[in-house]
């Protein structure tokens, strides 16, 4: 009988345990999520500086991942209230670097519509042989800047993913996040490097963008947006 009520006090407890890690793991899984929802509205921010849509740059941070107590409390108490996702310190170095790119947006902006500069789908500026490059000192203007610019956008996925450690976020994530979001903003003549397949490039093919290039829409090609 003893023996009985102890395998059932241990199934008890096994299934209890299983549930725990499972809910956990939900829990955390949820907070990485937020997360990487938090990064994109922070590089919607960064961007609209750059681009001079803003002339303050918000206070860029770091989401605050829960402590391990935190997520175990919610993987006991599911019904818990999430609660919203906090701000560290802002970052002098993404400030800046976002700064020296807006003084270098224009001319970044003008090898983009005459054809000479692309976004590739990891976040960094492509030169292309163009004709309005044909010059020698043109064309090392052109190669210094895009040098530049590559640099410190570099530096800005760097600093963003060190800022977001805690929850586990990649600078190939962080790369990702900008190419996307400044797919997103591209505008008519600009040449782009789509998306690898996966989410990104379904999303964007789904697009009514992605629908006007067609069968030229496929996973890592480059394309002149329409």
């Amino acid at each position: 009988m003893m023996r009985t009520v102890l395998a059932g006090l241990t199934a008890v407890s096994l299934i209890a345990t299983l549930g725990c890690v499972i809910r956990t793991q939900h829990t955390i899984d949820a907070h990485v999520t937020l997360d990487i929802r938090y990064i994109k509205d922070q590089a919607d921010d960064v961007l609209d500086f750059i681009e001079g849509e803003r002339d303050v740059l918000p206070d860029i941070g770091a989401s605050r991942q829960s402590s391990l107590m935190e997520n175990l409390w919610d993987a006991v108490a599911p019904i818990r209230v999430a609660h919203a996702q906090e701000l560290r310190s802002s970052s002098p170095v993404v400030q800046e670097l976002a700064t020296r790119m807006r003084a270098r947006h224009p001319q970044i902006e003008a090898l983009k519509t005459n054809g000479a500069l692309g976004e590739n789908n990891r976040g960094y500026v492509h030169l292309f042989e163009h004709e309005s490059l044909a010059e020698a000192d043109k064309r090392n203007a052109a190669q210094q800047l895009v040098a530049a610019e590559n640099a410190d956008r570099k530096a800005l996925y760097r600093e963003i993913a060190v800022l977001n450690e805690e929850a586990r976020v990649s600078v190939t994530q962080v790369e990702r996040i900008y190419a996307q979001r400044r797919l997103e903003r591209a505008r008519s003549g600009e040449r782009f490097q789509l998306p690898p397949a996966g989410k990104d490039f379904d999303d964007f093919k789904a697009s009514e963008m992605g629908r006007r290039i067609g069968d030229e829409a496929r996973p890592e090609a480059w394309v002149t947006l329409p």
